[in-house]
């Protein structure tokens, strides 16, 4: 039985998971996907066979009016599923999707301290109205909050993680555009790479302090390639200069998917020193790259990693520094991790496996 399913989110670019997601149904089962974006809505690898649509709702604190409920009301009527990806929309979208007899699935994609109080109350409150609630990791799925717990079932509430694309990865890091800045380092350094928005949840901050620290102790020339943008570049920049490492560290901006692939072949030890995450996108697809990866000792990374990657306290820089030193100095440990994490990634995320999931995830719920 061929179903047609709606994603809904708040909006979509070319880095959206749910766009990822949608790509994978549509090119590994027999579902037909369309994204509906409440606000934004930008192309992104794969919008060719996956439908896209924009309300252009109100940048307002409620963020609805009665033409965008209409409008919204019309388009979901047709689906035999509507998808809730985002807590604004996905409330809204859920309360439709009941209102109409169209069964719906709430994924929850982040921990619970990344939520506004707001947020959390009005995603919380509309979940029982879902017949699934798909939590993308153990962590998130345990950071529910208690009162959220009192209202579902325990049949309600599944894990499906999220997946990459391997052979895009693989195609990217072989014949991508490597972004031009990092043509300043040296060919002899040991590169430390890392990607995400320029915010306090991805705690750079501490990956610069323990690159200055790492460098001060090792042997090897060390140095640090930064992907993306965000609210706290200025104050990053200012703290590599601080720390005298600015000739060093290099700033290459918000990227495009395969062009982060491309830096990720480029780079012999991926950090992220998050303190909050779901289920990290960049952290998944660093692994996928055959990149070691050294972690924040946080649930979301060491439930599904332990095996593969080193990890340090969050906001602790000396041992992030420590573990960069042990790889920078060991070609044949970072051999050793690269082979691992690919393997884990292989065996379990995959955007095949992924897409497989939900597709046996609808097939019950519509039976």
């Amino acid at each position: 039985m061929s179903l047609q399913v709606c994603f809904v989110v708040n909006a979509v670019d070319e880095t959206s998971v749910p766009a990822d997601i949608a790509t994978a149904l549509v090119d590994h089962t027999d579902v037909t996907v369309d994204i509906l974006a409440w606000f934004d809505a930008d192309g992104f690898h794969g919008d060719d066979r996956v439908g896209l649509s924009c309300l252009d709702a109100p940048n307002t604190t409620l963020g609805i009016d009665r033409e965008t409920l209409r409008a919204a009301r019309e388009f979901l009527r047709p689906y035999d599923i509507v998808q809730a990806h985002h807590n604004h929309s996905g409330s809204f979208a859920k309360l439709i999707a009941a209102s109409q007899g169209t069964p719906s699935v709430s994924r929850e994609g982040n921990m619970r301290c990344g939520f506004t109080t707001q947020g959390l109350v009005l995603n919380g409150l509309t979940n029982p109205l879902s017949e699934r609630i798909v939590c993308n990791s153990v962590a998130v799925q345990q950071s529910l909050r208690r009162w959220e717990r009192w209202l579902l079932s325990d049949e309600q509430v599944t894990i499906i993680p999220n997946g990459v694309d391997l052979e895009r990865i693989d195609r990217a890091g072989k014949h991508g555009t490597i972004p031009a800045e990092m043509a300043d380092i040296d060919d002899k350094a040991i590169t430390v790479g890392t990607a995400g928005l320029m915010e306090k949840q991805k705690n750079q901050s501490t990956l610069l302090r323990a690159v200055a620290a790492a460098r001060s102790r090792s042997n090897e020339p060390i140095e640090l390639s930064i992907a993306g943008d965000g609210p706290l570049e200025s104050e990053l920049r200012t703290l590599a200069h601080d720390l005298g490492i600015s000739d060093f560290v290099h700033f290459l901006g918000r990227l495009e998917r395969d062009s982060v692939y491309a830096m990720l072949s480029e780079t012999d030890i991926y950090a992220m020193p998050s303190l909050w995450e779901g289920f990290s996108a960049a952290a998944v697809e660093a692994l996928a790259s055959g990149t070691p990866a050294v972690f924040s000792d946080i649930p979301p990374f060491r439930q599904p990693y332990d095996n593969v990657a080193l990890f340090h306290p969050p906001r602790d820089h000396d041992a992030l520094a420590d573990h960069i030193v042990k790889l920078a100095e060991n070609e044949e440990r970072r051999a050793e991790m690269s082979a691992a994490g690919r393997s884990l990634v292989e065996a379990n995320y995959t955007v095949k496996r992924v897409a497989s999931r939900y597709r046996e995830l609808y097939q019950t719920i519509c039976k």
